[in-house]
């Protein structure tokens, strides 16, 4: 389980008893630096961490656990290796980089699309709709969209498959409560997402120990002070 402090754990939800407001709740967010994790262990949070701490609280204009680690940036704007390489240093093997963005929804002969053009290139959808589950009862949260970045703006072989991936998560409005879902939020939900991009390329070429997660009850190093 990745990191979460003991002011935002999750909490064990079932069906019946599900209130999203509640289980996404975080008191105080805090820096990266104020976090202060032990030397060895990176930000890499499952994907249900990333919809309901994250996106969701983004949305609602609410505390997010770690403030200034996903960055809010106009993602279509760049191509991959075109955000800035300290970016790609969270997950376990040091390679991931979080962003929040906006989607911009296009028409084309096969309708209502959403646009995944860059300057360079194009973000080509390898699947599309996965579930993201909470709890014991696997409650759907959000889905889950993976991508592959190919440059050049023509289809592979002709373009050029490139080391990035990317992971794009949506909250799933149906478990919004109704007098939270109004017409504003609704828009935000249609077209706000987190992002997880990988460049496989660096994670290949990393040395050393690997990363770890930190799991909840592992205090950080005020607290081993404090208890020496």
């Amino acid at each position: 389980m990745a990191f979460l402090p003991s002011r935002f754990k999750k909490k064990k939800a079932l069906k019946g008893d599900f209130d999203l407001l509640e289980c996404s709740k975080v008191d105080v967010g805090m820096t990266e630096q104020e976090c202060n994790l032990p030397p060895g262990y990176r930000f890499s949070p499952v994907d249900d961490e990333l919809v309901l701490f994250y996106l969701f609280n983004k949305i609602l204009g609410r505390n997010i656990p770690l403030t200034d680690v996903v960055k809010e940036i106009d993602l279509y704007e760049h191509d991959p290796d075109q955000l800035p390489q300290g970016d790609y240093r969270h997950g376990t093997k040091r390679c991931e980089a979080y962003y929040f963005t906006n989607v911009e929804q296009v028409y084309s002969r096969q309708g209502k699309v959403t646009k995944r053009t860059t300057k360079g290139g194009y973000w080509k959808v390898t699947s599309e709709g996965k579930k993201v589950t909470y709890g014991d009862d696997e409650i759907v949260v959000g889905f889950k969209t993976s991508m592959l970045f190919n440059k050049g703006h023509v289809p592979a072989p002709r373009g050029t498959i490139s080391s990035f991936i990317m992971h794009e998560y949506r909250v799933n409005p149906s478990i919004v409560p109704v007098d939270v879902l109004n017409g504003s939020i609704r828009a935000k939900i249609e077209r706000f997402v987190v992002c997880k991009i990988v460049n496989k390329e660096k994670e290949a070429g990393q040395e050393g120990p690997p990363a770890y997660k930190l799991p909840p009850e592992l205090p950080s190093h005020e607290e081993d002070e404090e208890s020496s």
